[in-house]
């Protein structure tokens, strides 16, 4: 394998995918791109028939977000560390990026660096900066223009003629003020903590890309700021605030077991959130359009791994203080998160990945991106003492991906004609043909590949920075090497080969199916915005009000709700697959996320190798 000369190719893809310049677009037929972010797309998991095979292939929107501008970014610097040469990556790139994302700090905080998804911009009717995916409202504001008959002549010269596939376009296009309301979300603690990780990063490689590191700095000033909201936002399930005790009741249901145990065993218990808000905030900025989804925090264990990740090498690089540590409300964030995240990894993520990973359908993304976490420890515990607290993490997490995790990698992934091992999640993998049999079409299966093997390099290696390469750990399973060479080769020969689509699934909308709407979930907690308790659960809840679990029930309280219906419905006790349930959901996908991912698969094993 000529490694070298593949990653300059994917390189290529990498950077044509950068927006050179800023435009406004004219929609359908062209959309807004902002100067310095990476291509990214809205699509809806369409799948089943033909005609929703073709919805999925044809319907996207271009999307201008932090998330996947802010990874594709880190993975470059992070590809950058194991290149001795210093080759691949060019600082303009870095630095164009790094100015783009800059423009995602919460405008509603000043001088801060708390970050949203998508840019803000202000409303003078309600005086507050709105999350603003302008080219999602403006698809939105489009289709209101256009009469339902020329819709529907349209769908039909496209071959879309399935009568429950039109009635479902026909039902989410009714529904556009729900999705309207749904894109102004508040700040969040993932692209928040995504950040600070990017600039421990850029700290890192500060003598190669210094105009970018000071650019990071001069508009990340205030890193307390994300530090303080923290802890002001954290989720505690066994405080009697009931601003900071309340969650989404999916949450507790995957959570549940998690927070028993830690009762049972006389601890409390403080994890990293999802939204930088609490209930009285979300009471008075639901009415400014700047509100969590159904007005409630949630847990997501990505963006709980994205945040120790911030932390961890925030405080490793030097770029935040070691003594935020000696911080006990921070302290136990940490270490709590951290446990919550290998509690995940050891229960196949409670069986109802569905709900852990809210957000981030892909467990294997998940799995890469805890696994730089205790790679980072790993490498830094070789040439000095760790803090204490620091060294508890390193065992939670080593513990549950050199076992757990591993143990999942090394069973699920397929081998294709020539012995080359590869992995499947679900894009593409749920049509079903004129015989009535599932096709596999592996349209994610290039990032997939690419996150797997990743995450088995990054745990099962250590990083050299005096060498800048990666070796084996002297205990590493031989079965792992096996796989990841074959993983490797396997994306060589496939990743440009154009038999697959580079798609990722790497955000969603937190609603996968009916079967996810929050109000199926026992709640113990039911409220309208202005404070009014109600117990009524004859008719569906409106979006102005509050269903929730606060603190915590006993184990006896669940159960009897388990089976009992909320709202006219029974709970969603089991998780069948994205690909069981046939209503579309929405989900981003990022074509030079997945040519990063790859190309960072090969820079790692290329190090190993050589």
């Amino acid at each position: 394998m000529d490694i070298p000369s593949m990653a300059r190719k994917l390189y290529k893809k990498v950077s044509d995918a950068q927006i050179k310049k800023s435009s406004r677009g004219f929609p359908p037929f062209s959309w807004q791109k902002d100067k310095g972010l990476f291509e990214s797309h809205v699509k809806l998991y369409f799948h089943g028939s033909f005609s929703q095979y073709i919805l999925r292939q044809g319907f996207e929107i271009y999307d201008n977000n932090n998330f996947a501008s802010a990874w594709i970014t880190m993975a470059l610097l992070e590809m950058h560390k194991l290149d001795a040469n210093e080759t691949y990556v060019h600082e303009d790139l870095i630095f164009n990026a790094v100015q783009a994302i800059g423009n995602f700090a919460d405008k509603n905080r000043f001088n801060s660096s708390v970050c949203t998804f998508w840019p803000q911009e202000f409303n003078d009717s309600v005086t507050v900066w709105q999350s603003t995916p302008q080219n999602l409202l403006n698809f939105f504001a489009l289709v209101d223009d256009i009469p339902w008959s020329t819709i529907l002549k349209f769908l039909q010269k496209l071959g879309i003629v399935d009568t429950d596939v039109i009635k479902t376009i026909e039902e989410l296009l009714q529904e556009k003020d729900t999705y309207i309301k749904a894109f102004h979300i508040p700040a969040d603690f993932d692209d928040t903590f995504v950040n600070i990780g990017l600039g421990s990063l850029l700290k890192e490689n500060s003598k190669s890309f210094p105009k970018s590191y000071k650019s990071w700095t001069k508009r990340n000033s205030n890193l307390n700021s994300a530090l303080t909201a923290l802890k002001k936002y954290a989720y505690r399930p066994m405080s009697a605030d009931r601003n900071t005790n309340t969650v989404d009741p999916r949450t507790y249901f995957y959570l549940r077991e998690f927070l028993e145990k830690s009762k049972s065993a006389g601890e409390t218990i403080v994890l990293i959130p999802t939204w930088v808000q609490n209930l009285d905030e979300s009471r008075k900025d639901y009415y400014k359009g700047n509100v969590m989804p159904f007005n409630v925090n949630n847990v997501d264990v990505t963006v709980a791994a994205n945040g120790i990740y911030g932390i961890t090498n925030g405080v490793l690089s030097g770029l935040l203080p070691g003594s935020m540590l000696e911080d006990l409300d921070i302290q136990q964030i940490y270490l709590n998160t951290s446990a919550l995240i290998a509690h995940e990894i050891k229960t196949n993520l409670t069986n109802r990945k569905d709900l852990a990973l809210t957000y981030y359908p892909s467990e294997y993304e998940f799995y890469w991106f805890v696994s730089r976490t205790f790679s980072k420890l790993q490498e830094h515990s070789q040439h000095q003492r760790l803090h204490p607290v620091m060294k508890q993490v390193h065992g939670i997490l080593g513990e549950a991906l050199c076992g757990q995790m591993t143990s999942s990698l090394l069973q699920s992934y397929k081998t294709d004609e020539e012995g080359f091992a590869f992995y499947d999640d679900f894009l593409g993998n749920g049509d079903i043909s004129s015989l009535n049999k599932t096709i596999e079409r592996g349209e994610d299966r290039i990032f997939t590949t690419s996150m797997a093997v990743n995450a088995l390099m990054t745990t099962w290696t250590i990083y050299d920075p005096a060498k800048r390469q990666l070796t084996w750990v002297k205990d590493v399973p031989v079965k792992v090497v096996d796989v990841v060479k074959r993983g490797v080769s396997w994306i060589y020969r496939n990743v440009l080969s154009g038999r697959f689509r580079p798609w990722n699934a790497f955000f969603s909308g937190s609603v996968k199916s009916f079967n996810s709407m929050p109000w199926w979930y026992p709640s113990n907690r039911k409220e309208y915005l202005n404070g009014t308790s109600f117990s009524d659960e004859s008719q569906i809840p409106n979006s102005d009000t509050i269903i929730a679990m606060e603190g915590m029930e006993s184990p006896e309280w669940y159960r009897k709700q388990l089976y009992r219906k909320h709202f006219g419905f029974n709970v969603p006790k089991v998780f069948h697959g994205y690909n069981a349930e046939r209503g579309p959901f929405p989900f981003w996908n990022s074509d030079p996320y997945t040519y990063v991912s790859a190309m960072l698969s090969l820079v790692k094993f290329d190090s190993i190798s050589s």
